[in-house]
């Protein structure tokens, strides 16, 4: 785990030295640079209806200025079986947000050596995608499309890597806040394509459903997130549940 921690910690190095090269997105007095942190614990990731790893440590470092913000986060579980450091570049206009996120993916018993570097074809732990997200304030809701543009391949019969799946992957999300006492969510995700969440066998299949809950309390200069879910994978006849706490600056 040092090892991936150090790698997350360069990353976003490089992400504030990205930001600050820019000239037309660098810091004024109506464009304020802003830097911002969270570490969280939970009890399992859980991603798009599956559970990818038990308990992990979840830190996020974001960076943004103007309608940008540059975001480098990670999954690191502590039984060491599972790794994810993530980036996540996007623009916010209005109530409108695009993104493109690079995930970079490996398990401890892939028997090859570990490059991040590594964004050929054949061998990259790496996938790309886009997103698109919509969230009214005027609405309590949230609208959000994601599509795999690279690294993610229909297998070939020989096992081999075949072409973009161009899976995509459709939330909405329903809200409701309670003020200072948090919010409750229902969240409601769908398989759209043949991607990886079924196998590549189907076009359409709603793979989430849960229902959370999120708060933070105010301690001195800091804040302590926390939140709890509840969540169905309807097409895979699962159920998860989850918890976390967290300290953000």
């Amino acid at each position: 785990m040092k090892d991936a921690v150090n790698r997350f910690r360069a990353l976003f190095c490089a992400l504030l030295i990205l930001l600050f090269a820019l000239p037309p997105l660098r810091a004024g007095a109506s464009n304020p640079f802003k830097v911002s942190g969270t570490a969280i614990i939970e009890s399992a990731y859980l991603w798009r209806g599956e559970k990818v790893c038990e308990v992990n440590f979840n830190p996020v470092l974001e960076a943004s200025v103007g309608g940008f913000t540059a975001q480098a986060f990670a999954y690191l579980p502590f039984d060491g079986k599972y790794k994810e450091i993530d980036l996540d570049f996007f623009y916010t206009l209005g109530p409108w947000q695009l993104h493109v996120a690079d995930y970079f993916i490996r398990f401890a018993d892939n028997p090859a050596p570990e490059n991040f570097f590594d964004y050929r074809k054949q061998s990259t732990n790496h996938i790309l995608e886009g997103i698109l997200c919509y969230a009214p304030q005027t609405v309590p809701i949230e609208a959000k499309w994601f599509t795999f543009f690279y690294g993610d391949w229909i297998p070939e019969p020989d096992g081999s890597r075949g072409r973009t799946s161009f899976s995509s992957y459709l939330e909405l999300t329903g809200y409701h806040d309670f003020g200072q006492a948090g919010r409750a969510s229902l969240v409601l995700g769908a398989s759209i394509l043949k991607g990886p969440y079924t196998a590549y066998t189907r076009d359409f299949a709603l793979i989430h459903s849960e229902l959370r809950y999120t708060n933070s309390i105010e301690a001195g200069g800091v804040k302590l997130p926390f939140g709890v879910s509840w969540l169905l994978n309807p097409y895979a006849r699962a159920v998860y549940m989850n918890a976390w706490v967290g300290v953000s600056f």
